[in-house]
């Protein structure tokens, strides 16, 4: 890099540390069964009919079996997965659990991918009485579709000049058991969602 002043010319070394992508599949079991509770398309346009002023609408009599089917997110070939964002988002928390980990360092992880496919051995449905995601706060029975004994892999790609893959694998291990993925996780007082790496 060449740097001018006023008198003269000066030539400077600027070491630049190399980027070093590296990738990575990591193979993630669940350790407690996976609550999904994506936000219907009902609520988006309730919610968009009040940011246009147009009030709530009428309460409707509920079909919860409906309603629990449209909380599955679901891949563009229609099988049941959990957004990459919420792992990534995972993996940022649970940075704080590390030492000499912070979670700046911890979101360059890129999660690749949309909707990333699960497998599971058994889905049933989760009765609860509780707040849902959505307009009405007071308590009200949520149903959610529970996903058993379930797994995933995750895609992954980061720069190992900056981080390792041992550092990595650990973060995803203090995710799993500190943060948790999809709805009452350990990060909100639960216990479902937690994971861990396959041995």
């Amino acid at each position: 890099m060449i740097a001018k002043t006023k008198n003269k010319t000066e030539t400077k070394n600027v070491s630049i540390e190399p980027i070093r992508v590296t990738s990575m599949a990591v193979k993630i079991v669940g350790t407690s069964s996976l609550l999904m509770e994506k936000m219907s398309e009902e609520t988006k346009q309730e919610l968009q009919g009040i940011f246009e002023g147009k009030g709530r609408e009428k309460k409707k009599v509920r079909d919860f079996e409906a309603e629990t089917h449209k909380k599955i997110h679901l891949t563009d070939k229609g099988v049941p997965g959990f957004p990459a964002s919420g792992f990534k988002k995972a993996i940022v928390e649970g940075a704080v659990y590390m030492e000499g980990m912070d979670k700046k360092l911890a979101r360059s992880i890129v999660v690749r991918g949309n909707i990333i496919p699960i497998n599971f051995k058994k889905q049933v449905i989760n009765q609860a009485m509780g707040r849902d995601s959505g307009i009405r706060r007071s308590p009200r029975p949520i149903w959610r579709p529970e996903f058993q004994d379930w797994s995933c892999t995750l895609d992954l790609m980061f720069n190992s000049s900056q981080i390792t893959e041992d550092q990595v694998i650990n973060l995803i291990k203090l995710a799993g058991f500190h943060i948790g993925v999809g709805g009452w996780t350990p990060q909100h007082s639960g216990q479902y969602g937690m994971f861990t790496v396959a041995a």
